[in-house]
Parts: structure tokens; sequence; C-alpha cells
């Protein structure tokens, strides 16, 4: 086989006009849209000085609270957390909540080092003992609305 080289000259022009872009070469167009789906990409906004960990903290220990007993589920925490902040995504709680469990396998995967949880069995979580809702310094919670 044999390679013959060559070049075909090309121009173009780039267009930007606000949340569009067109490119055209010779005399082939492309458009591209820049537009974004209303709050697909918003990043979700707690009070100042709160994490999503302080809320998951917070949503352990409202669950822990209403069943009477240190289990639970990171759905449960979940859905307790979306009572105060609708906009959490569900993928990041989760995530956390497993970067906030010393002992679950994904765990050396977060740079943390959140020490809330155990894990006491395939999706089941307990509070460390220095956490749970006897231990806080007063009745309230971060989740309480009032």
């Amino acid at each position: 086989m044999k390679e013959i080289p060559f070049s075909i000259p090309v121009s173009g022009v780039v267009r930007m006009d606000g949340d569009s872009v067109v490119i055209v070469v010779n005399r082939a167009e492309t458009s591209i849209s820049l537009e974004t789906e209303a709050g697909h990409d918003k990043r979700i906004s707690l009070e100042p000085g709160i994490t999503m960990y302080d809320v998951i903290l917070a949503a352990a220990r409202e669950v822990v609270r209403q069943k009477g007993f240190n289990r639970f589920s990171a759905p449960e925490l979940y859905s307790v957390a979306l009572v105060k902040y609708p906009e959490l995504k569900r993928g990041s709680f989760m995530s956390r909540v497993i970067a906030s469990t010393p002992d679950h396998p994904s765990y050396k995967h977060h740079v943390s080092r959140r020490d809330y949880f155990s894990r006491i069995g395939s999706g089941l979580y307990k509070l460390n003992e220095r956490y749970e809702p006897n231990k806080l310094p007063s009745g309230r919670t971060l989740l309480s609305t009032g």
C-alpha cells in the first residue's frame, strides 16, 4: 500500500451568541446549544455553616429517636432529610453515608474520614455510640422545624 500526502484548505468561523455556538467549516454549518435544563446542575443550598454530613448525622439521630432503636438504612436517612431539604440528590447523599462508615468496603475511596456509623449488615447501619441522640447537648436537632 502506498500513501500519498495531500492537504485540503479549510476555512471556518465560530459564532458565539449567548448560549448558542455556530461552527461553519467551508459550507457545512453545525449549531450547538449551551442551554442547561432548569435546576439540573444547581448545587443545593444549605444554611451557612451546615454541610451535607451535618444533615446526614441529624437525619440518623432523628431516625434512631423515632424508631427507639439504633438500626437504619441509608434510604431511611434520605427520606427523613428530604423533608427539610427536598433538593438533596440521592446519589450524593448515599455516597456520603458510605464516606461516614469506616467499616464499609468502599470507605477507602472517600477522603472525609467521618466515623458516624458502623455497618451491621448489607445496607444496614447504626450510629456509633458517641453520636447517639442522647449524647446531644440540647433537645433540638438540625432537622427541627422550629
